[in-house]
């Protein structure tokens, strides 16, 4: 999908349209998230509208003191502690990332931060030891994606979906749950680096059941046979 950054007006009319109850609001995207002129306008409004501001940051930018204000909790992710790996996946300045790290810690609760780590086949040993010395909340490590749409971008395996049968994936049947692209178009999940052939979310849930795999669907491990 297209790299830009959500408009305001089109950001504010998503949370004008959460129902009543409290929520958390995620500002995500590819890349860094804290480089829009406006994330910390956003995460305040979301904050000002009742909702719960949430983000995942490499922790090098923002003002420490307003990270720590604005956001109840967060996610912080760190890779590697290697330098020259973090170089080669493209996580740059990571010593000024880490010192930035313990630098929030003395503005913020540990307990209330998450360690991110995508887990693409490098050591993870002194990482995990890392994390415990600090007391962070969580340390949660994912693995890299195998999606098609992924394996254009990282060197992943991917299989396919090789299924006859219909499928049932989790996050269409959670209507609690979505996905805004920078555009405002709704999705049902974050994994769809390719939606370009996506078009409504009723639609693509017909479309699985029926044992129809979209490209923005293909290979995702979410999937499960009905």
């Amino acid at each position: 999908m297209p790299q830009k950054d959500m408009e305001w007006d089109a950001f504010t009319q998503i949370v004008d349209a959460i129902p009543g109850k409290r929520v958390t609001v995620s500002l995500q995207g590819e890349g860094e998230p804290s480089l829009p002129p406006l994330f910390e306008d956003m995460a305040r409004y979301v904050r000002d509208k009742g909702h719960r501001p949430y983000s995942i940051l490499n922790g090098s930018r923002l003002d420490l003191a307003v990270l720590a204000g604005l956001f109840p909790t967060l996610g912080i992710s760190v890779d590697t502690l290697d330098q020259c790996h973090a170089e080669e996946i493209g996580r740059h300045n990571l010593p000024k990332v880490l010192r930035q790290l313990d630098d929030l810690l003395r503005v913020m609760d540990a307990r209330r931060v998450t360690v991110m780590t995508v887990d693409m086949g490098q050591p993870l040993d002194e990482l995990r030891a890392w994390v415990r010395a600090r007391g962070f909340g969580r340390h949660i490590i994912q693995p890299l994606s195998p999606k098609a749409d992924y394996a254009k971008r990282y060197t992943v395996s991917t299989t396919g979906l090789q299924r006859s049968q219909s499928s049932f994936c989790p996050y269409l049947q959670r209507p609690h749950t979505r996905f805004f692209t920078w555009d405002g178009k709704q999705l049902p999940c974050c994994f769809m680096k390719d939606s370009s052939d996506f078009e409504t979310i009723s639609q693509l849930r017909a479309e699985l059941l029926s044992a129809k795999f979209k490209r923005c669907c293909h290979g995702c491990p979410q999937l499960r046979p009905v």
